[in-house]
């Protein structure tokens, strides 16, 4: 990419907050889209500089705008393609000549689901001691894979008393394995 004259520079950084924007309005973290979101905004300053045409149809924001658009898509799309190869790969061989695949759990194993559960229950009978009544049943639900929205909702509790109870629990299940107990 060529480098920006003086009167571009200015201008990319008057409107730098167009970037920002553009994450906020997709909901887009920043560590992960601002480099690419950067890079398409400093393209859409040279084309805008550098096309009058564009200057007399359109506004700034909205080249901005479609520009990174475009690059979040291509990093949609690169992320797919990488993601795919990353799972047709497990099929490769390593250097003892086994599948990579094999490596990996089977979630459906058994035995495996059965000593996972008997982990479980052994840290929950060393933890429940500790905790309250309400402490014990939200931390029931949380194993059982529910949500803080519903578990404040089924337990008739608030949003405060929640997040005192959840840190509570995380005080007893850290002082488990700081005790050595698990």
């Amino acid at each position: 990419m060529e480098a920006l004259n003086s009167k571009e520079r200015k201008f990319a950084e008057e409107n730098h907050g167009l970037i920002y924007s553009f994450l906020n309005y997709y909901r887009l973290t920043e560590a992960e889209h601002y480099d690419i979101c950067a890079i398409a905004y400093l393209q859409a300053v040279k084309e805008w500089h550098r096309k009058p045409e564009l200057r007399d149809k359109y506004k700034f924001s909205t080249i901005a705008f479609k520009k990174m658009e475009s690059a979040k898509i291509k990093k949609y799309h690169a992320d797919r393609l990488r993601d795919s190869y990353i799972l047709f790969s497990l099929n490769d061989l390593n250097a003892e000549g086994n599948e990579y695949l094999g490596q990996i759990a089977d979630q459906r194993d058994a035995i495996r689901e059965i000593e996972d559960q008997q982990n479980i229950e052994d840290l929950l009978n060393e933890v429940m001691p500790a905790l309250t009544e309400r402490q014990r049943k939200h931390l029931m639900r949380m194993v059982k894979g529910e949500t803080p929205v519903e578990i404040m909702r089924g337990g008739h509790t608030a949003i405060t008393e929640f997040w005192k109870d959840r840190e509570r629990i995380k005080k007893a299940v850290s002082a488990v394995f700081v005790r050595g107990g698990y």
